[in-house]
């Protein structure tokens, strides 16, 4: 019965040992500033605490494009930054843009010149706001190009949706790293 019970409090003692170990660690690393995610310093010093994400302008003849990138947008954000999504009338920073462009064509082809492959292409304009200043820090121009085997039913709207998943990534992570880091695109202002 003995090595029953201490079979069995051997991982309660593992946790609680990894717990009172840990324990300091985590309160260190949280005291000295520590941050998991992009959260850049505006002018004047101040960080960055909160980003609002406009819904995007659609210019492209695909209706309802925006809400799609809209949410593509928000998930980049909450995986890449380290600040809290607010209203863009509240938050420090904005992002805005407009989806310039979305077409499909032809992709990639036999010997024969069959084609066997469509191709997503999503141009979006995207402009970051300092909002209290009203100016614009960052700009970026995103061309995004996905394709899809034409012989397999139903890829289509899979295939648009990773194109501006990965629009969306690039727009968030040109104009925050850009901004954080001190790096300028010749697009930036």
């Amino acid at each position: 019965m003995t090595a029953a019970r201490d079979h069995t409090l051997a991982p309660l003692l593992a946790t609680l040992l990894a717990a009172v170990l840990l324990g300091p660690l985590l309160a260190v690393l949280g005291s000295c500033g520590y941050r998991v995610g992009l959260s850049p310093t505006l002018e004047g010093g101040e960080r960055a605490e909160t980003i609002g994400i406009e819904i995007f302008g659609n210019e492209s003849q695909l209706p309802n494009l925006e809400r799609e990138l809209h949410a593509a947008t928000t998930d980049s954000a909450r995986r890449f930054l380290d600040l809290d999504l607010a209203a863009p009338a509240h938050a420090d920073l904005v992002l805005r843009g407009s989806i310039k462009q979305f077409r499909r064509q032809a992709g990639a082809r036999t010997v024969d010149n069959q084609t066997v492959e469509t191709r997503e292409v999503v141009t979006v304009q995207a402009f970051l706001v300092d909002r209290a200043r009203g100016t614009v820090i960052g700009q970026t121009t995103i061309t995004t190009v996905v394709g899809t085997p034409i012989d397999v039913p139903g890829l289509e709207p899979e295939a648009r949706e990773r194109a501006l998943a990965v629009a969306a990534d690039r727009i968030v992570l040109e104009l925050l790293a850009g901004l954080e880091y001190g790096v300028t695109r010749p697009e930036n202002p």
